[in-house]
């Protein structure tokens, strides 16, 4: 945050007076205008004025992207006088000037005025942030576009054709498609690249300086749902329409990412709902969204801003909580594959990073969210052609009884499945409402687990974290008695408790199982 506020003030309003000058510019260009070039001038002279004051202030708050905004503008300006074609230069003022202006304005306002005191942030979340950045339009409820693919360019240009030729081959014929091409400062090849695909469905906006903010992305977008990727990533020929489909199949899910293999396993997949497969979380190299939700915003950096460095593995940390605390479902589908080339990691924000995303959102990102595949070994998930019920008990985000799910479905193809959670830990109540049919808080087991489920009947029950009160003899024998014939209790614990000669029962490395054995089996 900058202390010099009426510096701030005034800033913005000269950006604000630069935002009206590009419109005008628009117009002028449209109309033939005489004075152009001096038009031009003048906004050029007004930018190195705003520059040279935004350069000392990103000395002070260095989360400031606010100067390398104005360079890409002054950048954008001096190409426009190289450009005779009035189409060319009226989509580069569409597309590349006012955005950049846009995003000059919020970050100054954010970064410079509200950024880190997390009261003035919430004030910007609920006041002025989907002002900045409004859903598309729509004419009568109908999008420009089915569908907008936002490609952010941060390789070299070899890998940016692979890319979208692997792009061009996956987007199914018949869609209205638009191409949002987004180069990060990825240097001049990309932008000569993206320059010649440059058409009337095909935005290109070129940053000579990288932001590493793609929230540019989403003042652009016309399409009813948006698939972004960036150019580290090559997709098999099925994956986008598998997407799609699992995104429509229910109004619940709030994303869709594909799953990643190796580049010799990147097969094309007929669509197969056995193979989606909801998560806590998603990789958002690859995601598809609908435009007018909350979550592609969020990960774009246009929503909840809180890192200095923008777009990070953060993003996806961010727009998955978002997600799952607005109610929506996040799925992986399974028969839409992608491989992503290696790309090292930024270890240094790790640990800014952790602190500001617990600070805002108010749990710790690094929360262990992978699955325990010995618990998964221990279970037996064929023949399960009824309804199949799933009690987790302080099961944390859910993330093994996801997998549980899953599994029911891929090695039964049953769709029927419900999930339940009992848990004390508040700080992931609302992540569990969001994936379970049922889901409480308690703060006595024995007497709650009757009120909440007094006859109900369950095919798994895991328990994963263990207590005195959990490990009851009596309230172990209850759960084993609301099994279903053929269930299974699995316990997250290697320490003696009680039943242990009950049979049949398995160790699974950290895990007790307890089977339920069938009549026929008895």
């Amino acid at each position: 945050m900058i202390k010099d506020k009426d510096m701030g003030k005034k800033l913005l309003e000269s950006i604000e007076t630069l935002n009206e000058a590009a419109y005008e510019l628009y117009s002028m260009v449209l109309n033939d205008n005489e004075r152009l070039d001096d038009f031009v001038k003048t906004m050029q002279t007004l930018l190195i004025g705003i520059k040279g004051n935004v350069t000392g202030l990103v000395v002070e708050e260095p989360a400031l992207k606010c100067n390398l905004l104005v360079d890409n503008a002054l950048d954008t300006l001096e190409k426009l006088d190289g450009i005779s074609e009035k189409k060319r230069k009226l989509g580069i003022i569409k597309n590349e000037l006012i955005p950049e202006i846009g995003e000059a304005y919020v970050d100054l306002l954010f970064w410079g005025g509200c950024f880190p005191d997390s009261n003035a942030m919430f004030e910007y979340y609920n006041n002025q942030m989907k002002e900045f950045y409004p859903a598309p339009e729509t004419d009568k409820g109908r999008y420009r576009y089915d569908l907008s693919v936002a490609v952010m360019a941060n390789t070299d240009a070899e890998q940016v054709e692979k890319c979208l030729k692997s792009l061009n081959d996956a987007v199914p014929e018949g869609l209205r498609c638009e191409y949002v091409l987004f180069n990060d400062g990825a240097g001049e090849k990309v932008a000569k690249y993206f320059d010649d695909l440059e058409d009337k469905n095909v935005k290109v906006i070129n940053y000579k300086h990288q932001t590493n903010a793609p929230s540019v992305i989403y003042q652009l977008v016309e399409g009813k749902d948006v698939l972004f990727l960036t150019t580290e990533n090559i997709l098999s020929k099925t994956a986008v329409s598998n997407m799609m489909k699992c995104l429509t199949s229910d109004k619940k899910i709030g994303a869709v990412c594909p799953a990643f293999v190796e580049e010799d396993k990147l097969d094309d997949i007929e669509s197969n709902e056995y193979l989606w497969h909801q998560k806590s979380e998603l990789n958002t190299d690859v995601i598809l969204a609908p435009s007018n939700e909350i979550l592609m915003p969020t990960m774009l950096g246009a929503y909840f801003p809180f890192i200095a460095k923008r777009y990070t593995e953060f993003s996806s940390k961010a727009m998955s909580l978002i997600g799952r605390r607005n109610g929506k479902f996040l799925y992986e589908a399974g028969d839409a594959l992608a491989y992503r080339v290696h790309k090292e990691k930024d270890e240094d924000i790790v640990l800014e990073g952790i602190k500001q995303f617990e600070r805002i959102m108010g749990i710790n990102p690094m929360l262990d969210q992978d699955v325990d595949e010995k618990l998964l070994s221990g279970l037996d998930f064929s023949g399960k052609e009824k309804r199949v019920d799933i009690l987790g008990i302080d099961s944390s985000f859910g993330v093994n009884l996801m997998a549980i799910q899953d599994k029911v479905r891929e090695k039964s193809h049953n769709l029927r499945t419900n999930i339940y959670s009992l848990t004390e830990q508040e700080t992931y109540a609302r992540d569990l409402e969001a994936i379970a049919k049922k889901a409480k808080v308690v703060s006595n087991w024995d007497r709650e687990f009757d009120k909440c489920f007094p006859n109900a009947r369950f095919d798994y029950i895991v328990m994963e974290q263990v207590s005195d009160e959990l490990l009851d003899l009596m309230f172990l024998l209850k759960l084993l008695e609301r099994l279903k014939d053929g269930g299974a209790l699995a316990i997250h614990t290697v320490d003696e408790m009680p039943l242990s000669d009950y049979e049949p029962r398995k160790v699974v490395g950290d895990w007790q199982i307890l089977y339920k054995q069938s009549d026929e089996e008895l």
